[in-house]
């Protein structure tokens, strides 16, 4: 699908779920492509975190790529391919002891194993955008919503194939595990409820959550749209 399309499919989308900021395309630049963002996306000229470069990009509609020295939060450059886990996180001590949100270390790793993470340095950068302004192919598509608009969007995605969206969290690295690299992963769409992280760093509001569509489910997402929430033909 041409980047001109995926961009009226944005503006619809935006249109059909009457949603106040854009679904964020997001790509993956694989370890070695980097010539793919050179001269011809912007750069993010300061760090942040994967989750509030997302909401940032929702609602200021900026695009720009990241590498792993402009992510804030290394644990979400890891989920992303980025680099790797710190062995902290990996044996639940950070969860367990820092944070404590876990009874006992074991309980927290249990929980660390479980989390999707992208192989370690296998990607070099991450493109962001608006899903009505990307350049780019991208490999998902994060829509921050209310659950009636993750409602619509499940409809939307059911409406030519059926089936049945399976929601997959731990209330741990949101934005980067449960909305892109389990996504990638499965290469279905996932709910998620975010994180102590990106509830704290983004302006992701208390009734709002988080809907990942892999990006060669858009269209059929938009025509079922069409047809569930009306709109253009």
């Amino acid at each position: 699908m041409n980047s001109e399309q995926l961009n009226v499919y944005g503006a619809e989308l935006k249109s059909l779920l009457q949603l106040e900021g854009s679904p964020v395309a997001v790509k993956l630049i694989p370890a070695g492509s980097s010539d793919e963002t050179a001269g011809k996306y912007p750069k993010l000229d300061r760090q942040m975190r994967h989750c509030q470069i997302t909401d940032h990009v929702r609602r200021t509609g900026e695009l720009f790529y990241a590498t792993l020295e402009e992510q804030q939060c290394k644990g979400g450059a890891a989920a992303l391919g980025l680099t790797q886990l710190s062995e902290k996180v990996k044996s639940g001590e950070f969860y367990c002891d820092s944070l404590r949100h876990f009874e006992t270390v074991e309980a927290a790793k249990k929980t660390v194993d479980m989390i999707p993470f992208l192989s370690p340095k296998s990607n070099s950068a991450v493109i962001y955008a608006p899903l009505e302004k990307a350049s780019f192919d991208p490999d998902i598509v994060i829509f921050i919503c209310n659950p009636m608009q993750a409602m619509l969007l499940t409809q939307g995605w059911e409406y030519r194939d059926g089936g049945r969206v399976e929601a997959a969290f731990s209330g741990k690295q949101s934005v980067c595990s449960d909305a892109v690299a389990r996504v990638i992963q499965t290469g279905k769409p996932n709910v998620t409820v975010g994180c102590s992280g990106s509830r704290a760093y983004t302006k992701i509001m208390p009734h709002e959550l988080l809907y990942s569509v892999p990006a060669k489910d858009i269209e059929k997402t938009v025509i079922g749209l069409r047809m569930i929430a009306g709109g253009s033909d």
